[in-house]
């Protein structure tokens, strides 16, 4: 486990990172909604998907998020350099078109562009005190257990709220046909 895995990365991250997995992830989200059925409590769980994620990194926040992690002076003049100016254009059938300037956005396909993915979502597990996170880079699962179904939903909907003060803070927005709930009961209610 790297120094930035061990020290930075929310321990609810499960993707890119060594020792950790999708299995691992969907193995203790179906742990923890059988314990909550067993105990008789409702579960509601949220599967959000972030659009277009990597495409839409703001690189003025990320960078913040970088300083803030500690990568500050050469550190961070050095990722600034590598995120900005940074051109694209189309080549087809020997035509190329003019070169179009990338304001936003990590690379995919990099090695940098997960991590750097990684570090700029990192303190999404903080906008909620209720919701436990499981995330793998840009999918989300978040889940709200409670006794009382009525409870639960007015909880999960506040704190939804504050899903989306985050989500508009960060310049991100919710793939909303790949974003589906799910509520889990006890088989007698």
């Amino acid at each position: 486990m790297s120094l930035l895995e061990s020290t930075i990365l929310d321990n609810n991250q499960f993707g890119f990172r060594s020792g950790y997995s999708t299995t691992q992830a969907s193995m203790l989200i179906t742990d923890k909604i059988q314990r909550a059925i067993e105990s008789k409590l409702y579960s509601c769980g949220i599967f959000l998907d972030f659009s277009k994620a990597f495409d839409t990194v703001d690189h003025n926040i990320l960078l913040a998020k970088l300083e803030h992690c500690g990568m500050r002076g050469l550190a961070n003049e050095w990722f600034r350099s590598y995120l900005t100016n940074r051109q694209q254009f189309i080549s087809l059938n020997n035509f190329d078109s003019d070169p179009l300037q990338i304001p936003c956005g990590v690379l995919q396909g990099s090695v940098l562009g997960p991590v750097l993915f990684l570090i700029y979502i990192n303190d999404f597990t903080n906008c909620s005190s209720v919701f436990d996170f499981h995330l793998f880079a840009d999918d989300s699962n978040l889940f709200y257990t409670h006794g009382d179904l009525q409870h639960l939903e007015r909880n999960v909907n506040r704190e939804l709220s504050e899903i989306s003060l985050w989500l508009r803070a960060n310049k991100l927005s919710l793939n909303i046909t790949k974003t589906h709930f799910v509520i889990f009961h006890p088989h007698q209610r």
